[in-house]
């Protein structure tokens, strides 16, 4: 789930493990640090506003002129089916720490009609084809959690060491939630590799206001923008929401984006979503995706979760919704945002595939640092 991110360790890319909690205790600091509870719960850390500048523009199909809402999406729940989760949670296991070499450098660049997809953490997926490199959403921070003291704690470094990037062309923001717009680790990578920033709907203007550089003009559902020769972003639509402070729920949009490529087809990052309608839509508007990144994780309990979030078994729906060709789990494994276990989503989704007769190769979930050729 999308919980607060903390400012990262720069000395190290990798976390020790931390010390034991009571599980009360624990149960009400993370989980009312929660992406749900977020919005009301936190946003008035050292260097963060009490909420960040709302969106102003016209009405639409998913814009009221004051937030953005699903159409056609479950509603998500409120503050006190909030509480109830928290104070009655059944959570999977996970291991304090899961140290793991980091994977070798990966190639400085690939050439035309050639996939690379490795996998850092989380929602952090490192695309490379036709010669770019593509991060999504990228968090290299400690924690998700707009404090450095409390908050979701990573469970596995990641995959990749930050100083042993190639060099980032592009970077991909799916929405303001703190473990998918880590701000610490967006300006390192504008220090260092000065890419440009896709963001939707009030997150590219918020950005520009902290004096980021690169951002690109910001986009609604089924907007699209010129990436490379022969390569065009879309930005699609997810059925999520938004929110890193007190007063900002859904004041700015949330979305996916879909990569297409005359060399390599089309690649699909699904951002934080849930089940919808909208996967019909971009299946209709783009067949043959060649490659789709679709959330696993952060889903139970699912009477909670379902409005917000996928599970496994709704990803292989998806997957077949979309008729992908491939496709790959992301948001899983690194941080505890839910009830469900480190592992659980990677065995539910397999029972799932096994279950709907596809083969396990059509759909994997990537340890962190491991690299897919397609």
């Amino acid at each position: 789930m999308d919980q607060p991110v903390s400012e990262p360790s720069r000395e190290e890319d990798s976390a020790p493990p931390s010390k034991p909690r009571r599980r009360w205790l624990r149960r009400v600091l993370y989980g009312g640090l929660g992406t749900v509870g977020a919005g009301v719960l936190t946003g008035a850390g050292v260097g963060y506003a009490l909420s960040v500048p709302p969106y102003r523009g016209p009405r639409s199909d998913h814009f009221d002129g004051e937030r953005f809402f699903n159409p056609g999406g479950l509603p998500a729940r409120g503050f006190t089916e909030l509480l109830s989760w928290l104070f009655d949670r059944d959570e999977g296991p996970w291991e304090e720490f899961s140290q793991i070499a980091p994977a070798p450098p990966p190639a400085r660049r690939v050439e035309r009609g050639t996939l690379h997809a490795t996998m850092v953490n989380h929602s952090t997926v490192l695309l490379q084809f036709d010669g770019l490199n593509i991060l999504t959403d990228p968090v290299w921070s400690e924690r998700v959690s707009p404090y450095t003291w409390i908050g979701p704690r990573r469970h596995a470094p990641p995959g990749i060491r930050f100083d042993d990037l190639p060099p980032i062309d592009v970077v991909l923001l799916s929405h303001n939630h703190y473990d998918h717009l880590d701000i610490d680790t967006v300006e390192r990578l504008a220090e260092r590799h000065h890419p440009r920033f896709f963001a939707p709907l009030g997150v590219g203007s918020w950005l520009r206001d902290r004096g980021l550089p690169g951002v690109q003009p910001e986009m609604d559902w089924w907007d699209r923008l010129p990436v490379a020769d022969g390569v065009e972003l879309h930005c699609v639509p997810a059925h999520h929401f938004s929110g890193r402070g007190l007063f900002d729920r859904d004041t700015t949009l949330w979305c996916g984006y879909l990569l297409e490529s005359q060399a390599t087809g089309r690649i699909l990052f699904a951002g934080d979503s849930a089940e919808g309608p909208h996967y019909a839509e971009i299946a209709r508007r783009f067949p043959g995706i060649r490659l789709a990144l679709i959330p696993i994780g952060a889903y139970r309990p699912e009477w909670f979760m379902k409005p917000v979030h996928m599970s496994p078994q709704g990803a292989v729906s998806t997957h077949v919704t979309l008729g992908a060709e491939q496709s790959m789990g992301i948001h899983f494994g690194t941080f505890a945002q839910a009830d469900d276990g480190q592992r659980e989503p990677i065995d539910t989704l397999n029972t799932a595939l096994d279950a709907a007769g596809i083969p396990r190769d059509s759909f994997r979930a990537l340890a962190n640092g491991e690299r897919w050729e397609l």
